[in-house]
């Protein structure tokens, strides 16, 4: 695909990113439809002329610039491609228990801004979890997780599994297991991490329920070779826990 580079301005994290599916960044000339057409024209206002950015999560993403707006659809002809952003070097899985809607949604939008690579939900013995069709949970989870990366600059979205009993998460966790503990006292997470003699390809963050892991979870935990680390000498809410730990995982880690 050959661009005439006169006709791009110069570019920079300024453009604005928005996820689409691959199928519609085939050709130079693109068609936006359905919700993203309404929030270009309508919400964002974007008229002809303007630029921004389309990525399907792959390793090159496309400069456009918009040549008709309307709510219903967007016209856009593709002026430029690049590189997309470089994701960590290292793979976080972030081993989330359900909380209520509100927090589990926090930490999904937050951990997805710091660079974590996949969500797995993870139910526990002290989980409390509130009716809600598995349909539109589902849905919520990836509008949070699709704003966030384009928010945060991300080159490709973060997954989500399907939620799983915390003892199948510690049989199945690759890497480095991580499961910080209100009790833990002797290990804090940052010297956990400094002394590993190379870094690991994958880390596994277990972030435990409102009312904290039950004894024999803990035991588990253990049992599977897991490290029990403390985030330090306040108990955080688990939302903020999981902020936290991803964000020193990474600080320590990503090369």
């Amino acid at each position: 695909m050959a661009f005439n580079r006169c006709e791009a301005v110069v570019t920079g994290e300024a453009l604005r990113r928005f996820f689409v599916d691959s199928s519609v960044l085939e050709g130079d000339s693109l068609t936006i439809t359905g919700d993203l057409a309404h929030r270009l024209a309508r919400v964002l206002r974007y008229r002809p002329g303007d630029q921004l950015v389309l990525t399907a999560g792959q390793a090159m993403e496309s400069i456009a610039q918009v040549e008709s707006a309307s709510p219903r659809s967007v016209l856009l002809k593709v002026v430029d491609e690049r590189p997309s952003p470089e994701e960590p070097s290292i793979e976080v899985i972030l081993y989330q228990s359900l909380i209520r809607p509100n927090r589990f949604d926090y930490a999904l939008e937050k951990c997805t801004e710091i660079g974590v690579s996949r969500f797995v939900p993870m139910i526990n013995e002290h989980t409390q979890v509130q009716e809600e069709s598995g349909s539109s949970r589902a849905e919520r989870w990836r509008r949070i997780i699709i704003e966030a990366a384009e928010q945060c600059g991300r080159g490709r979205l973060p997954e989500v599994d399907q939620p799983q009993s915390f003892e199948d998460a510690l049989k199945t966790a690759p890497g480095l297991k991580l499961v910080p503990w209100e009790d833990e006292r002797t290990t804090p997470l940052g010297e956990c991490l400094r002394s590993l003699q190379e870094p690991p390809a994958q880390v596994s963050v277990f972030i435990g329920p409102e009312g904290g892991y039950a004894e024999d979870e803990i035991g588990l935990a253990r049992e599977s070779a897991a490290t029990l680390v403390t985030l330090g000498k306040r108990v955080l809410r688990s939302e903020t826990a999981a902020a936290v730990a991803c964000g020193i995982v990474l600080h320590e880690l990503d090369a």
